[in-house]
C-alpha cells in the first residue's frame, strides 16, 4: 500500500512573494517531474483529510480537532480561536494564533472571562491547547461560519458567522471583543510588546461523526484535524516524524498518511525567510528519499492542496527511471 504525504502550503499562489516561488528545491522538482499528476478538485487540507476519511460537508471541523487535543466531548461545537484584528487602510484584518504565542495562563484566564459573559446563553467554552479554543452551543444555535484559514489577512468585515436562531453571532464577537480588549491579560502583554488577542473567531461548527472510515494503519501528523481523524476513527496516531526514516514501522502492504504542516506554520509565523528555511528542511528529510519511500511503501502519493484544488503526484517503482523528464520550478505545478 502507498504512502500518502501531505504537505499543505508547498505549493503558493500566483500572489505570493516572487522570492518565495522563485525558490528552488531539487528534490522535490525531480520527483515532482517524475510522478505521474493529476488535479483534483478539492480545495485545502483540512478537505482533503475529510474526503481521505469519508466525511461529507460540511466538516465538524471543532468536534474533530477537539478530539485530537484530547478531548471529545457530546454535542454541538465551534472553534473559538483566539484572534488578533489589526485596523488596517481598507477594513479590519485577522490575524491567527501562530502570531501570538499565547500562554496556558492566559488562555485560561481569557477563557473563564468569556465562559462568564455567555453562560446566560447556553454556551460552553474550553481552551484545552493555548492556541485552539472552542465553544459547545446549544442545539439549532449554530451559525454558519467563514474557515479560520480563509479569514486570515483578509478584511473580517463580510466574513463574519451568522445565525438563524436566537444567539445574534455579530454582536457576540463585539462582546467578546470589547471584554478581552480590556483584560489584564491584553494590558501586561501590550506593555511587553505583544499584539493585543482581542477577539475570536467563530468556525468549524458540528458534531463528533461516528467512527470515520479509515483506509490508514497509521497516522504521523502534528496537524489538528489529522490527529482528530486519526483518533475517532481508531487509527494509531503519533507525532509528526521529522522526516521518512523516522516514521515508525507498518507492514509493507498497510497504507500509511503522514501530514507535513511545517510549512503553514513556518508561512504563518515567520513570514518569507521562516518559508523558504522550512522548504529547504523540507526537500532534505523527505523529498529527496522519496524514491526509497515508493519501494518501501509500493508507492507514494504527494498530496499538495492548494487555495484553488489538489495536485496529487503519484510515484511508483518505474518512476525512478524516468530521469528525461525536465524539472520545473515548484511554481509551474502550482
Amino acid at each position: 500500500m502507498p504512502l500518502d504525504l501531505v504537505v499543505p502550503d508547498l505549493l503558493l499562489p500566483a500572489d505570493a512573494p516572487a522570492a518565495l516561488r522563485d525558490l528552488r528545491l531539487p528534490w522535490a522538482e525531480r520527483w515532482l517531474a517524475r510522478a505521474d499528476r493529476e488535479r483534483v478538485a478539492i480545495r485545502g487540507v483540512d478537505a482533503w483529510l475529510g474526503r481521505a476519511f469519508a466525511l461529507t460537508e460540511p466538516l465538524p471541523v471543532a468536534a474533530v480537532t477537539l478530539a485530537g487535543d484530547g478531548a471529545a466531548r457530546e454535542g454541538t461545537w465551534l472553534r473559538a480561536d483566539p484572534v488578533h484584528l489589526r485596523l488596517a487602510q481598507d477594513g479590519v484584518t485577522l490575524h491567527d494564533a501562530s502570531v501570538l504565542d499565547v500562554t496556558r495562563g492566559e488562555a485560561t484566564a481569557l477563557v473563564s472571562e468569556l465562559q462568564s459573559l455567555f453562560a446566560s446563553d447556553g454556551l460552553e467554552f474550553v481552551a484545552p491547547v493555548p492556541e485552539r479554543w472552542y465553544v459547545r452551543v446549544p442545539e439549532g444555535e449554530a451559525p454558519r461560519t467563514t474557515p479560520l484559514d480563509e479569514a486570515i489577512g483578509r478584511n473580517v468585515f463580510g466574513l463574519l458567522p451568522k445565525g438563524a436562531g436566537r444567539i445574534n453571532w455579530g454582536s457576540a464577537i463585539t462582546e467578546a471583543q470589547m471584554v478581552l480588549s480590556t483584560h489584564a491579560v491584553n494590558a501586561a502583554r501590550e506593555s511587553a510588546g505583544h499584539p493585543a488577542i482581542n477577539s475570536v473567531w467563530f468556525w468549524g461548527a458540528g458534531t463528533a461523526p461516528p467512527a470515520p472510515v479509515s483506509a490508514y494503519a497509521l497516522v504521523h501528523a502534528d496537524h489538528p484535524f489529522a490527529r482528530g481523524l486519526g483518533k475517532i476513527s481508531g487509527t494509531r496516531t503519533l507525532p509528526a516524524a521529522d522526516g521518512f526514516a523516522r516514521i515508525d514501522a507498518v507492514r509493507p502492504d498497510e497504507w500509511v498518511l503522514v501530514v507535513e504542516d511545517r510549512l503553514t506554520r513556518a508561512l504563518r509565523s515567520g513570514g518569507e525567510e521562516a518559508w523558504a528555511q522550512a522548504a529547504q528542511a523540507l526537500d532534505a528529510a523527505w523529498f529527496a528519499h522519496l524514491g526509497a519511500a515508493a519501494e518501501r511503501f509500493e508507492g507514494v502519493r504527494l498530496v499538495l492542496p492548494t487555495a484553488r484544488d489538489t495536485v496529487v503526484a503519484t510515484l511508483g517503482a518505474q518512476s525512478k527511471w524516468r530521469w528525461f523528464r525536465a524539472r520545473r520550478p515548484l511554481a509551474a505545478h502550482a
